[in-house]
This record gives structure tokens, sequence and C-alpha cells, in this order.
């Protein structure tokens, strides 16, 4: 699911099934030598998280990316989307990064982090194989997470 009317209709119907948010967090670093590799990890990191949404539709919406600068607090970051979407009813929150400065928070906010792999040059087969060898490293931690939850 997406996170637009529609959609969010759906989850406002069937929180109890729908009770993940996923959220893309793409840093923008204004750096002339960091411009291009961060629009190749947003890239990446897009087709990644449409390709997890595809694989759990039905359980999670895909929310619109969060963008912040290398000077963001990531743990108040975390922290405020953590807290308002849980007011929004969702019991699961997972972020996707390829920022690893996202490290010491990412066990207590749920920041998935995955290597950046440049799309740009490959052709459709080879990107979605990319994408699925990711999506196979993720699933686990999904379910990891959904587990000690749900216990």
């Amino acid at each position: 699911m997406y996170w637009n009317s529609k959609d969010v209709s759906v989850f406002l119907d069937q929180k109890e099934f729908i009770d993940t948010a996923v959220i893309p967090l793409l840093l923008i670093d204004g750096q002339a030598s960091q411009v291009k590799q961060n629009a190749s990890s947003a890239e990446f990191l897009m087709a990644l998280t449409v390709f997890i949404e595809n694989q759990f539709k039905g359980r999670v919406v895909l929310l619109p990316p969060v963008s912040y600068t290398p000077k963001s607090s990531r743990q108040q970051l975390g922290n405020e989307w953590s807290e308002m979407l849980k007011e929004a009813g969702f019991k699961h929150l997972f972020f996707v990064s390829s920022d690893m400065s996202w490290g010491t928070e990412a066990n207590a906010l749920n920041v998935i982090y995955t290597p950046s792999i440049p799309l740009e040059h490959m052709d459709q087969r080879l990107r979605q194989s990319v994408l699925e060898d990711q999506l196979r490293q993720i699933i686990p931690v999904f379910a990891k997470r959904w587990a000690i939850s749900s216990t």
C-alpha cells in the first residue's frame, strides 16, 4: 500500500492487518562530491522500498521518503516519526537507509541499513535480480522484528 488517499482509506478500515509503515531515509548532502552518490542512493532506496511494499502488500504502507542533511539529528528525526506513526495506528515502523551513520540509532529506531547499489546502468533483469537479492536479506529482519513484538 502507498501513502495515497485510496490506500490510506483501506489502512484505516483494516488497521489490525496493515500494521507496518516503511519509510526510506534519504541523505541530501550539498557537497559537490556527494550529490551524485546521494542521488544514486535515493534511486536505489526508492526501488528497494517499492519492492518491499510489493512483497508485503496488505501488511505495509510505504510512506514518502524522509530527506535529511548531515547535520540533522537522526535520533530526533526517528523519535518524531516513530511517535507520530504510533499515534496514527501503526504497530511497526521500519526505516530503510543506505547511510551508515544511522548505525548507532539502528536498533532503537528500527533502521534497516542496506548498502546502496548503483542501478543507473543496469538492464531491467539485472536490476530485478539485485533488488531480489537485497530483499532476501531484509525479509528475515522484518520477520524477526514482527515476531519479537507479537510475543
